[in-house]
């Protein structure tokens, strides 16, 4: 099917269903049940930019911008981008060792529930097959359907298969390369694949002073709704140029388009956007790299990577410890949202040690304390001793202190997370002191187990502060989650 074909099925199936491209149709769609109670995914970043493994998965943006740290690995290591352009990384990207089963067998054991590959990031090349571009894994590269084989194997494994969509960005993401007579990005036989790399306005280095054409929106929301229509995905991620003005009556087709059609597929959608790029209550609010100072009052994601430097693989990647990333799970979990925790595997499909002990280090603290994590709500008071923390993107917090807890609810009982586990096995809760008014919990406790570790003795002091001792969590390295029953 070609573009133009596209479009006229899109609106047919627009007119058609119970969703419209508008947000008044668009926001009676429920967020669907299994994200707000599965509340763990795991998010891959694999493509071509795997095979330079430096810097970071923006290495095809940075390795035509002149003067760029990656612009001069690249001359020194490859040669000039006007003899090597990015193109030609793509018959190095030869995926020998990728085992879809392998990989799902390994998210399955973290604890998550769903995973999201990216389906096509803003370089240009989408990992399924297409009939809108030739630049695809399945025609070039690896040839390989990735996007399907993750999606068949999700299903053997029992988890759920969502994708991300990236291409929006590529309007204008290999930009810098127009600046360089003679490299590919100007050459015409490659323009379906570079994009239109239009230069930023003025001169000035920011895509918030661009807009896309209408050529542009037709493309993305066409790409986008084909790679929905064969991999039929319980969500859909759009990363944040989608809040361009120009994209907004494209994302509203695309909406409605994707609810329409998860109707007649019968399952539960939604999509993950950022900043403004979707009305409140239409899909379902991100936060990469961040979160928000206090619960949210619709279900919300936070996605993360366990890399401190890059989404895909890099040979130079620092590390987040198992700690600091169960610490941002059950932070995000008990504000109300999902946490999406990214990987980057190897341009030859293997996933790296660090990566690999950093998710089962995690399966192994969930498979103990997931009780308080998975099919959870938010409770009234959602921690104590917190430090007050900035809301959005890139500001993650890292660091939680001694007496930092964080709550969450299921089923008559409230789930105390200590975020950083005392030595002497000793914690005081001055939220449920019983005095004060809704800041305070004031339920008569039955019974408190530390998850893993057993019955934990519990008493009131004279403050009326809800003293808890458990001499087994002296030797916890990660959260502890005390479960404590009301009477």
């Amino acid at each position: 099917m070609n573009r133009q074909e596209y479009l006229k099925q899109i609106d047919q199936v627009i007119a058609a269903g119970r969703f419209h491209d508008s947000w008044e149709s668009l926001g009676g769609h429920p967020t669907p049940s299994w994200f707000t109670s599965g509340k763990f995914g795991i998010f891959i970043h694999w493509g071509i930019y795997s095979v330079p493994a430096y810097c970071n998965e923006w290495y095809p943006k940075w390795m035509y911008w002149k003067g760029h740290p990656v612009y001069l690995h690249h001359k020194n290591t490859y040669g000039d981008v006007t003899k090597f352009g990015y193109k030609d990384f793509i018959p190095l990207f030869k995926a020998e060792h990728f085992d879809a089963d392998a990989w799902l067998d390994l998210f399955r054991k973290s604890g998550a529930r769903y995973i999201m590959p990216v389906g096509e990031h803003h370089d240009g090349f989408k990992m399924y097959d297409s009939d809108l571009s030739r630049w695809t894994s399945v025609r070039m590269g690896p040839c390989r359907d990735v996007l399907g084989e993750l999606r068949a194997a999700s299903d053997r494994a029992g988890l759920g298969f969502l994708a991300s969509h990236h291409r929006a960005e590529h309007y204008f993401f290999l930009n810098a390369g127009r600046k360089i007579p003679g490299c590919d990005v100007n050459d015409e036989q490659y323009r379906d694949f570079y994009g239109p790399a239009v230069p930023f306005v003025g001169g000035r280095s920011d895509e918030k002073f661009l807009n896309p054409t209408a050529e542009w929106g037709e493309d993305w929301l066409t790409s986008a709704c084909e790679m929905i229509d064969r991999y039929q995905p319980l969500a859909v991620y759009f990363d944040w140029w989608i809040n361009a003005e120009g994209f907004r009556p494209y994302v509203k087709k695309f909406l409605a388009y994707y609810y329409n059609r998860a109707e007649e597929w019968g399952k539960e959608v939604t999509v993950f956007y950022k900043q403004d790029g979707i009305m409140q209550g239409c899909a379902t609010f991100d936060i990469e790299r961040g979160q928000f100072d206090a619960p949210f009052p619709y279900p919300w994601q936070g996605d993360t990577s366990t890399g401190k430097n890059s989404w895909g693989y890099t040979e130079n990647n620092r590390f987040k410890t198992p700690s600091e990333l169960v610490c941002n799970l059950i932070d995000v979990v008990s504000k109300n949202g999902s946490f999406m925790l990214n990987v980057g595997p190897k341009a030859d499909g293997t996933i790296c040690e660090e990566d690999q002990r950093l998710l089962l280090r995690i399966g192994e603290w969930m498979a103990v304390n997931g009780e308080g994590i998975y099919d959870t709500q938010p409770y009234r008071i959602y921690a104590e001793g917190v430090k007050k923390k900035k809301s959005g993107s890139f500001k993650e917090n890292l660091k939680y202190g001694k007496n930092e807890f964080r709550y969450t609810y299921k089923n008559g009982a409230i789930y105390a997370f200590a975020m950083a586990p005392a030595r002497d096995g000793r914690y005081t809760l001055s939220a449920f002191s019983g005095r004060g008014g809704l800041d305070r919990i004031q339920y008569p406790i039955r019974r408190v187990t530390a998850l893993g570790y057993g019955e934990t003795h519990f008493e009131k002091d004279k403050k009326g502060n809800l003293r808890l001792r458990c001499d087994a969590c002296a030797r916890a390295e990660l959260p502890v989650c005390f479960k404590i029953e009301i009477e």
